[in-house]
């Protein structure tokens, strides 16, 4: 510790006092070696800091042996000291140096590491040397191995029981469906309420054959897939499932790469797509970069629109690839605000009756419609209730379903107001039972003007009230007397009203 000056060209200490060369060089006898040390590193570090210098090489010693070389960046002592640990789990000896002359790296025996006793020439032909405890080895090199040949030549090991994925792997999943299928995949994925978007791609095989070859696949990304579709997908020929290790990678669910692909993700091209076959030994390459469209704009709604025979009749757009046939269901949402009734034709009678006993001020806000479908009744505000007919609900402005009820499948009512013509002025109204039909807003009346029925009106003839005036009028006052108010008894025993007195009598006249 402290020393500054060595035999070995271009080592030095670090920060920790561990001699350090600029590279690391690892030692294996088989190319099984190379691959169980990437496997081992790259399941606890990540293998993409060691791509900017990483090389491969197959080398031969003097005696005509073969070994297999891989040099790495040695950025500090902590990577080289995971380095060297994989190495030797693996049967692997770890070396570090600069150019040529590469020393042991440190271990039990020498904490610090080690140095050259003395430093040679290296003899013709040969290209790296490495001082060992008691011996010096030099390598010629034959062929370098590309990391991600290397990559790409290994074949997936199936895991046993990985087809059963948890909530959280299930969560993110790759299908890959052929042409002929993906029609009905993508019907069954939105019936089934599945978020899912879809891509058509073509796929160019990358074997380890370099097999170029083409084929059109539906590739689609689906969240939270439910444990009964999944392993129904994966029973089912021409459909196939990956799991995403990467951004732009993805692995067929029950197999696992050797190398963990995350680990070294800038191998794979970013405008390209990766998908590594178990079962086929295989990994496609799909050129993109590929951009994928949701589902729901891909699901054609298959709906018999009617309309009452006065206002003519909808066509629908038949353009989309795929059909979805939407009904009626209970509804999981809080129930919504009474908008209208439907009122069955037969019943007008109880509506007649309904609007007497109304007050003025709840008929004022309510129109109304006659068709063959039946009486529809609209309020412009919200209603308590109607005791009759089927209430309506208003799902999206003008589209009304009845109370309690729900479209499915859940489409977005702007996608199921496009689908289905419905706009500003138009009313869409699904009944209990049968088609939908529209009815133009222009043809609801207010309740109180379509209440009032025709009343016929005789004509009066007014009669003149004029009386013929007298020729001679004259005035007769008659005497009362005294007691007028009192009267006085006739013969028969009632009694007779007194004449009034005269003027100068006393009221009542005679005592008697």
């Amino acid at each position: 510790m402290g020393q500054s000056r060595f035999m070995t060209p271009g080592v030095a200490p670090d920060a920790r006092g561990v001699l350090l060369g600029r590279f690391g060089l690892l030692v294996f006898p088989t190319i099984e070696g190379v691959v169980s040390w990437f496997r081992l590193y790259s399941a606890e570090s990540s293998v993409d800091e060691l791509l900017a210098d990483l090389a491969i090489t197959r080398s031969r010693t003097p005696l005509r042996s073969q070994d297999l070389l891989v040099r790495i960046p040695a950025g500090s002592s902590y990577t080289m000291d995971r380095a060297a640990r994989c190495a030797r789990l693996v049967g692997g000896a770890t070396y570090t140096g600069t150019s040529k002359h590469f020393v042991r790296y440190r271990d039990d025996r020498s904490p610090y590491g080690y140095d050259a006793v003395d430093i040679q020439a290296l003899p013709e032909g040969a290209d790296i040397m490495v001082h060992n405890h008691d011996y010096t080895q030099t390598y010629k090199r034959e062929a370098d191995i590309a990391f991600d040949n290397l990559l790409f030549r290994l074949s997936l090991r199936r895991v046993p029981g990985g087809g059963n994925l948890r909530d959280d792997e299930r969560a993110d999943l790759v299908l890959v469906v052929a042409a002929g299928l993906a029609e009905g995949v993508v019907r069954y994925l939105w019936r089934n309420r599945v978020q899912a978007s879809v891509a058509l791609v073509r796929a160019g095989s990358r074997s380890a054959f370099d097999d170029e070859r083409g084929e059109r696949l539906l590739m689609a990304r689906a969240s939270d897939l439910p444990a009964r579709i999944l392993e129904l997908f994966m029973a089912t020929p021409g459909i196939d499932v990956f799991r995403p290790v990467a951004p732009n990678v993805a692995v067929e669910v029950g197999f696992r790469h050797l190398i963990d692909l995350s680990s070294c993700a800038s191998v794979f091209d970013a405008d390209n797509f990766y998908l590594f076959w178990g079962r086929g030994d295989r990994v496609d390459t799909i050129a993109g970069p590929v951009e994928l469209s949701d589902i729901e704009h891909l699901t054609r709604i298959d709906i018999d629109l009617d309309a009452p025979t006065e206002y003519g009749k909808h066509q629908l757009d038949q353009a989309d690839p795929v059909g979805v046939e939407i009904r009626l269901a209970p509804s999981l949402a809080p129930p919504r605000h009474v908008v209208g009734s439907l009122i069955p034709n037969d019943k007008g009678a109880w509506l007649k009756k309904l609007v007497y006993a109304l007050p003025q001020q709840t008929i004022r806000g309510h129109r109304v419609a006659v068709t063959d479908r039946g009486i529809l009744l609209v309020a412009n505000e919200e209603i308590d209730v109607v005791p009759i007919g089927q209430l309506l609900s208003e799902l999206a402005p003008g589209l009304l379903v009845p109370l309690g009820m729900d479209l499915v499948p859940r489409v977005a009512p702007d996608v199921l107001g496009r689908t289905l013509g419905h706009g500003a002025g138009m009313l869409t109204v699904f009944p209990p039972d049968g088609t939908p039909f529209q009815v133009p807003e222009s043809a609801l009346l207010p309740l109180e003007r379509r209440s009032i029925a025709k009343i016929e009106v005789d004509s009066a003839v007014a009669i003149p009230m004029g009386v013929d005036a007298a020729a001679d009028p004259s005035v007769v006052n008659d005497p009362v007397g005294r007691f007028a108010l009192w009267g006085f008894p006739e013969a028969g025993g009632s009694r007779k009203a007194l004449p009034a007195p005269a003027p100068g009598e006393p009221p009542g006249g005679d005592s008697e």
